[in-house]
Parts: C-alpha cells; sequence; structure tokens
C-alpha cells in the first residue's frame, strides 16, 4: 500500500505494434538514471502513462470511472439491494478499496508522465519526436488532474516527480489552481501533439483531442468555480474542433457503440478512447470489466456474460421524444428470458420504464472468444456530438441562443432520427424562440440523451450546481412514480431498493473522500467536510 508520492518506480511496457499501442509487453523495471535514451524507451514511459487510463486496479476507465464513480443519479442506477457499500450507493467510507485505487491510479499516472518529462532531453532522438512524446505526456498529467478535481475537489498538485521520502507529504492545492495547471498543460500540449489522421484511430492524444477535453475543462472551471469567463475559452476550444474539418457525426448512432466493441475505428464522430483488448492475461493491462459489469442481462457465458447491474431510470426514458431512436439503444427495449441469450428476446411492455437494462454496449459486437468478466470494447472519452453540445452551450451563456448554437444541437437531434445532419426537421428541430434558460434546459436534456451512460451526467450535474436538487427531486418521482414491487424477470429491483442511493446521498456526497490510505500516509493532507 503505497501513497500518491510514492518512490517507486513505474512498471515501464514497451510499444511492440504501430497498428495498436496496447499490444505491449512488460520488460525489466527501470530507474530513471538507465532509461529514456531513445525513442523505443520514450515511447514505452509514455505507454505506461496511457495505461493508467485502464489500470488493472479497476480503479479507472476498466469499471469504476466508466460505471460506479459517475452513477445513481437521473439516467442510471445500479440494480440490486445496494447495501453493500459503493461509491454509487452513497454508503462507502473513506477506507473503501475502490476509491483508494482510482486515486493512486491517477496519481500513479501523473508521476509516470513527470519522470518521462523531467528524462526526455537526454534520449538521442529528433526534436520533433521528443515534442510529441512531450505533448502527450503534458496533456495526460494534465488530464488525470482534471479527473481527480473533479470528484475530489482541492488535491495535492503534482507537476514533479517524487524522488525522496521528503516527498511523500503534500499539502491540498486549492481547486483554482489545479484548474489553472490543468489549462496550461492542455493549451501547451495542443501544438506539440499530431493530427488525429496520423494515426487513424483514437487511442492517442491528437489536436482535436486536446481542444475538445480543454472545451469540457473550461466548462467545469465556469461552473465549480462560478467564473463565467470561462465561456469564451469553451466556446473557442470547441471551435477549434469543429473548424478542423475533420470530425462529422455518424449518421448511425448504434454503430458508435457498435465500433467501441467490435474493434473499428471511426475517427470522424470518435476523437477519443480508451483502448482495451479481449485478451487479459497476466501480462497484460488492458481487458475492460464495464462491459460484462452493465448490458442486457446474460448469464451464458459462451453468448458474451453481462451481469446486468445497472438499469435507466424513468427519468432518462422519458426524456426521449417520438421517432427519437437513441432511446431503444441506450436503454434496452427487450431483456432476455431466464437470463439466457441463447433464449429468444422478449420485449418489455410498453409502459414498462423504470429497470431497463443499459443497453448502449452489447458483448456481441465484440469480435473475439468471450471471456467471462474482461472484455475489449473501448470507453468512449470524447465524441463528436459532445462538442458539438458544449459549443452550444459555451454560445448560449455568451450570446445566448444564437442561429450557431440551434445549428450545433439540431445536427444532433437530426441524427437522432436518422436525418441528414443538415435537414431541417419540425420533428427533430429544437423548437424556435427559447430565451437563454429554455435553451440551457435544452441542452441540459439534450446531453442526458446523446451520452447517456457515457459517464458526463454526474460530472455535469455538479459543474451546474444540481446535483444536490436532482437527487432529492429523484426522492420524490421514485416515491410516486416508480413501481412498487419488484420484478427480478425484468431486470427492476423494486421502489424500496431503487431509493436507497437518492436517500443516502448528502452534502458531503459532492466529492469523494481522500482515501484513508493517503491521509495516514501524509499528514499535511487534510479530510473533505463530512467524511
Amino acid at each position: 500500500m503505497k501513497s500518491l508520492t510514492s518512490i517507486a518506480f513505474l512498471f515501464l511496457i514497451l510499444h511492440s505494434s504501430c497498428e495498436n499501442y496496447l499490444e505491449t509487453k512488460p520488460i525489466n523495471f527501470a530507474t530513471p538514471e538507465t532509461f529514456y535514451n531513445n525513442e523505443q524507451e520514450l515511447t514505452a514511459a509514455l505507454m505506461a502513462v496511457y495505461s493508467e487510463l485502464g489500470s488493472t486496479n479497476e480503479g479507472t476507465y476498466s469499471r469504476f470511472l466508466s460505471l460506479e464513480a459517475p452513477a445513481s443519479n437521473d439516467e442510471i442506477l445500479r440494480r440490486g439491494a445496494n447495501t453493500e457499500a459503493a461509491a454509487d450507493a452513497y454508503n462507502a467510507s473513506a477506507s473503501y478499496d475502490r476509491f483508494f485505487n482510482c486515486w493512486t491510479a491517477l496519481y500513479s499516472g501523473i508521476q509516470r508522465a513527470n519522470l518521462l518529462l523531467e528524462n526526455i532531453n537526454k534520449a538521442q532522438v529528433s526534436l520533433d519526436v521528443k515534442n510529441k512524446i512531450r505533448g502527450e505526456a503534458m496533456f495526460l498529467r494534465a488530464y488525470y488532474h482534471f479527473i481527480l478535481v473533479s470528484y475530489w475537489g482541492d488535491v495535492p498538485l503534482k507537476l514533479s516527480s517524487t524522488n525522496s521520502l521528503n516527498q511523500i507529504y503534500i499539502a491540498r492545492t486549492p481547486a483554482k489552481r489545479v484548474y489553472e495547471a490543468v489549462i496550461q498543460d492542455m493549451i501547451n500540449s495542443y501544438d506539440l501533439v499530431n493530427d488525429i489522421t496520423s494515426y487513424n484511430h483514437a487511442g492517442r492524444v491528437s489536436k482535436t483531442a486536446v481542444a475538445g477535453v480543454l472545451a469540457r475543462v473550461f466548462l467545469h472551471a465556469a461552473g465549480r468555480l462560478q467564473d463565467a469567463s470561462y465561456y469564451q475559452e469553451a466556446k473557442d476550444w470547441a471551435l477549434k474542433v469543429i473548424q478542423s474539418g475533420i470530425h462529422s457525426l455518424n449518421p448511425d448512432y448504434k454503430q458508435i457503440f457498435i465500433n467501441h466493441s467490435a474493434d473499428i475505428y471511426d475517427i470522424k464522430e470518435s476523437i477519443w478512447e480508451v483502448e482495451f483488448e479481449q485478451d487479459n492475461n497476466s501480462q497484460r493491462n488492458e481487458g475492460e470489466r464495464f462491459g460484462s459489469t452493465i448490458g442486457i442481462r446474460n448469464n451464458d457465458d459462451r453468448t458474451g456474460f453481462m451481469q446486468g447491474n445497472y438499469t435507466a431510470t424513468g427519468v432518462l426514458y422519458n426524456l426521449y421524444g417520438i421517432g427519437d431512436l437513441r432511446r431503444d439503444w441506450n436503454i434496452a427495449p427487450f431483456y432476455y428470458p431466464n437470463f439466457d441469450r441463447n433464449n429468444p428476446p422478449v420485449m418489455y411492455p410498453a409502459n414498462y420504464r423504470w429497470g431497463r437494462y443499459v443497453a448502449k454496449w452489447r458483448r456481441e459486437y465484440q469480435t473475439k472468444d468471450y471471456n467471462k468478466n474482461f472484455g475489449g470494447t473501448n470507453w468512449p472519452l470524447l465524441r463528436y456530438a459532445d462538442v458539438l453540445l458544449m459549443f452550444a452551450e459555451a454560445e448560449n451563456e455568451i450570446n445566448g441562443p444564437t442561429a450557431e448554437a440551434y445549428h450545433a444541437v439540431n445536427m444532433v437531434r437530426r441524427r437522432a432520427h436518422r436525418l441528414p445532419a443538415e435537414q431541417n426537421s419540425t420533428a427533430a428541430d429544437l423548437p424556435s424562440g427559447l430565451n437563454k434558460q429554455s435553451f440551457f434546459n435544452w441542452i441540459k436534456d439534450e446531453r442526458a440523451r446523446e451520452l447517456a451512460f457515457e459517464g458526463h451526467r454526474k460530472l455535469d450535474l455538479l459543474r451546474w450546481n444540481l446535483l444536490s436538487t436532482t437527487m432529492q427531486q429523484m426522492v420524490s418521482i421514485i416515491s410516486t412514480s416508480a413501481p412498487s414491487a419488484s420484478n427480478t424477470a425484468l431486470g427492476y429491483s423494486g421502489r424500496t431498493s431503487s431509493l436507497r442511493p437518492y436517500q443516502n446521498f448528502s452534502s458531503r456526497d459532492l466529492f469523494f473522500p481522500i482515501p484513508t490510505q493517503e491521509i495516514s500516509l501524509n499528514s499535511l493532507m487534510v479530510q473533505n467536510t463530512g467524511w
């Protein structure tokens, strides 16, 4: 068990394929004095920074950051009794292992990035190679800090590596300073990294990935720091993606998520993904657990085991309008009798709106033999639709609902109705004459419809200062609208179980706790309020 400032050096991995950077093998333990000498070693060190996106301890996007950390809000809840400790049951303590696993994985990525940045200049490689690697490492360092400040608030800002025991004691840095450092690192990385077209896949950080994530960071900073001046920067960086000419919407919404499982890259819609591989033997760090945890429940290992642990809320179901094809892809329209995909699927009753399984990723589209728990579905970190919605939100905050803001949202909505993005539609397009507040309300709901289950909703509600209100409203909604009795065959665990996380929620849950292990090792660390 180690503190975030552990002096143990990283377990480096070598890059073994130009086609997929995750096809890697571990090499020997190394020290800064004996490593970082050539392009191969710099690339290996960079891949070690990337690897924490899909950490083997399931602390990041393999499971925790994709499912548990952002869950239990008005779009998604965990099926079952929720009596065990869990972040999405809002009943875990500061000693909960997944808080610790996430914290340590993110700081491990930061430590690896710092070591690479501090040693990169000694390598005998061209300046161009150094700059591209420097840009990716700098961005990833910033991204890990961004996730930390989003979930924990004030966190230690680490812009240099830990190289002595005297450096294990570090105080929390005010969130504003963390955001400033994140923004600076990301801006500095923009001119250094490649265009996505040079990779032809979405697993590496590219210029449009940097720009799109920067738009997100600025929107979060505007809300969390209550500083409207950030909206202009959010708009400008979103525009860089839009005006790049590289990206566009996939005309078929469901194909985006089939591609994630089928190892197909569409760099027009998908700008940045966490790459996972089906094979998860002891020498790999690539298998994801979210695919076997969600999905339409199926107990048969041979056809793609899915626990079906997460279900959509009736609130999300009701947000979708007539003709919106996203609903029946994101929210299961059917279930498997006896939880066995060998049986013909049965359609849910039309009025059944609580307890339908999350169906956005379906394991039958994975391309290799099924491993019961681990899969190769990639996790989306940034899509073009998200960029369009971020642009519209920022534009509305600055200038109100302009024609440009309307157009960005309407493009997303038209695709949802399987219409061309440039084709006007009375069925799909936003109503005319909206004011600033009503346009924001449409944006809020459209982000839920479009980005459902992609890990954004809770953090969106937090930056809008709406999470506490939403959780309180869910208690009332479930108490009056959700069925009282459970229906195990259909996936619904009952009103009492569904209510539990919302009743457990309190003001302390606006932030995760600093892990107990970190508090015990770092005498300067102070716990979040209420924990």
